[in-house]
């Protein structure tokens, strides 16, 4: 069926009644029930972050990077009835990546990537930060082996990449880990960079846990007294100075933290931080019947959320 708008002919739209509820989930679950007349979500998507690197015995002297945040997408789709399957991705444990999150709406998956985690001396595979939704930071040495953030096809990407580390002695902090706001920071001398910052989705999920901030990086390891890099805002945790990582925060999807230099070598082995896990939420949004503009259309017809 057309309508008429002023001489403008443009389709009809299926109207959805879903009083904009809102469901959060921190756990994997086999569906979400949405209401009757519901027939058009938001699902914000946050992938597990990736684990901070960590620091060997032998390479007491270096510095980890930070790990990258969990990949975050936020989509507009087509539903009817309930969802099927969510899965909530897992934060990586020291050095490894995290896991996906996905949502199953319609018969079709759509998911987002789990942080890379960060790198460490000496550089070499397995030893080099790992790309991801967002990438990890690369370790001090040597400097330029940051992980890249997944773009693929998504329009916004994922996340973005993490930092490069500084250069060899007596220069010693590393990269951080990138955030889906912002890449990750370089490592600054023998201060470790910090975590690229996560994305705030208050305005279409207001409420949401975690102050809605999510995705942010893992800061990279540095060596006493300059310090390390601090996590990005959205749950990244702080890398160490001449320590362990910190932690990302649960269902975040933020990168762990990366440890630090000691000084000493041969020295102890500390662990990078883990990645915070992900996160899923759906809102049932209304939408009235009528003619929408064009850009509108588009988006829709690109996302396939066209009634």
């Amino acid at each position: 069926m057309a309508r008429t708008n002023g001489g403008i002919i443009g389709k009809s739209n299926q109207a959805s009644f879903g009083n904009n509820t809102v469901t959060i989930q921190t756990s994997s679950t086999p569906s979400i029930s949405l209401q009757p007349g519901t027939r058009i979500i938001k699902s914000l998507i946050v992938a597990g972050g990736g684990g901070g690197r960590d620091v060997q015995t032998l390479f007491a002297t270096r510095s980890a990077g930070g790990g990258g945040a969990g990949g975050l997408r936020n989509l507009e789709l087509f539903a009817s009835g309930s969802t099927g399957a969510v899965t909530i991705g897992g934060g990586g444990g020291n050095s490894t990546n995290g896991t996906d999150s996905s949502i199953v709406v319609c018969g079709t998956t759509y998911s987002s990537t789990g942080g890379g985690t960060g790198g460490r001396y000496p550089g070499a595979a397995p030893d080099i930060a790992k790309p991801g939704g967002s990438g990890g930071g690369s370790g001090n040495y040597p400097p330029g082996d940051k992980g890249c953030g997944n773009a693929g096809s998504f329009d916004p990407p994922e996340g973005n990449p993490g930092g490069n580390g500084a250069d060899a002695g007596p220069a010693f902090g590393a990269g951080g880990g990138g955030g889906h706001g912002a890449v990750g920071g370089n490592g600054s001398g023998s201060s470790g960079g910090n975590g690229g910052a996560g994305t705030d989705v208050s305005p279409d999920y207001p409420g949401a846990p975690n102050s809605a901030v999510y995705a942010g990086g893992g800061g990279g390891g540095g060596y006493p007294p300059a310090g390390a890099g601090s996590g990005g805002t959205g749950g990244g945790g702080n890398g160490g100075a001449g320590a362990a990582g910190s932690n990302g925060t649960s269902n975040t999807g933020g990168g762990g933290g990366g440890a630090g230099n000691t000084g000493s070598n041969p020295g102890t082995a500390r662990n990078g931080g883990s990645g915070g896990s992900g996160i899923v939420i759906v809102k049932e949004l209304n939408k009235a019947s009528g003619v929408w503009n064009l850009k509108s259309q588009l988006a829709a017809k690109q996302q396939g959320t066209w009634p």
